[in-house]
This record gives C-alpha cells, structure tokens and sequence, in this order.
C-alpha cells in the first residue's frame, strides 16, 4: 500500500526543489518552509524516505503522513 508524506523542509532546498520532478509548493504562503508531497512505496524510514528523493535530511524540519 501507497502512504504519502509532506516533508516541511527548510528554505535551502528550494534551488534543488527547483530543479526536481518533486511536487512541493511553499507551506501555507510562508517562505520559512516547502512542503513537499512524496510517496513511500517501500515503507522506508524518514531518513532513508529523504535520501530516496535527493533532499538533505539535515534541511527537514519534520515529517507528516498525508
């Protein structure tokens, strides 16, 4: 089964958001954080879940199943 997360990000991965096929927008019209929509196929941890999809664990401010 598919579960999918928002990855609230802090503003240093805007430039690699950019550049990505990732869907993300910032959160709630605020510049202080991304949202980003991802899915978690293979029931990966959060850490592991960033790494899939290229952003920096250390720029997550949390993470929230959808």
């Amino acid at each position: 089964m598919t579960q999918s997360f928002i990855i609230h990000c802090k503003p240093s991965q805007e430039e690699f958001l950019l550049f990505s096929d990732l869907i993300w927008s910032w959160g709630d019209g605020d510049t202080e954080e991304l949202d980003v929509i991802v899915d978690n196929n293979a029931n990966l941890n959060h850490e592991q879940l960033c790494l899939h999809y290229g952003i920096d664990y250390d720029q997550v401010n949390y993470i929230e199943t959808v």
